[in-house]
């Protein structure tokens, strides 16, 4: 006459249900501006829920006998710029490394683009693929490196060490330039178009970098 109930249905149904919005260090399929859909990995941006504090709050409310929440906000261990299974959302930084470019996408539209260098291929230091986001935002900054002191205006860190920032040492920007004389890693942007890009978008925007 007690009641009982299957714990390894609930892990089941949790996992399914609601892994389907785990995307963190998953890979998505991203429609590019040029127009096809490119497969690029998160890396530090992303969605991660508490699967076990997830299937422990159901298991209580089955034991107890209790009715669940009608809404619940459930328990994250990472949280991504937008909710949903498309966590990207319609606002985000696109970097099109194989054209150089860089589109800003403000509530589904672009709102700015610009050609861009990105990493050096040749010199083996290319611009990480993957899906970030701007975890941090500062104005004149000095970037340092193993045999480089560069100022720079406007500074959005995307990657570790590398971001997105002005250059002014640079003439050109897109083509192939970023075959053989391209960047440390970051992402270059002309001087003018990057108080655009600064001011447009803030901290926790994703970026997707990609070929």
């Amino acid at each position: 006459g007690q009641f009982q109930f299957d714990e390894s249905a609930v892990q089941a149904w949790v996992e399914k249900e609601l892994g389907a919005y785990n995307t963190y260090q998953a890979v998505c399929d991203f429609a590019s501006t040029r127009g096809d859909v490119v497969k690029v990995p998160y890396v530090t941006y992303g969605t991660q829920l508490d699967m076990d504090k997830e299937k422990a709050y159901i298991t209580g409310v089955l034991f107890q006998g209790k009715e669940a929440e009608a809404k619940r906000i459930p328990v994250y261990k990472k949280k991504a710029y937008a909710r949903g299974k498309n966590d990207i959302g319609n606002t985000y930084i696109e970097v099109d490394m194989t054209k150089q470019h860089l589109y800003c996408y403000v509530d589904g539209k672009i709102t700015f683009d610009t050609d861009i260098v990105t990493g050096d291929i040749e010199k083996k230091r290319g611009t990480p693929e993957g899906v970030n986001f701007v975890y941090n935002k500062g104005k004149n900054v000095t970037l340092v490196g193993a045999n480089y002191r560069s100022f720079v205006k406007y500074w959005m860190a995307v990657y570790k060490g590398v971001g997105i920032h002005d250059a002014s040492w640079r003439k050109e920007f897109g083509g192939e330039i970023y075959l053989t004389n391209g960047s440390h890693g970051c992402i270059n942007v002309p001087p003018k178009a990057m108080s655009s890009v600064y001011d447009l978008m803030e901290v926790g925007t994703p970026v997707i970098t990609f070929f």
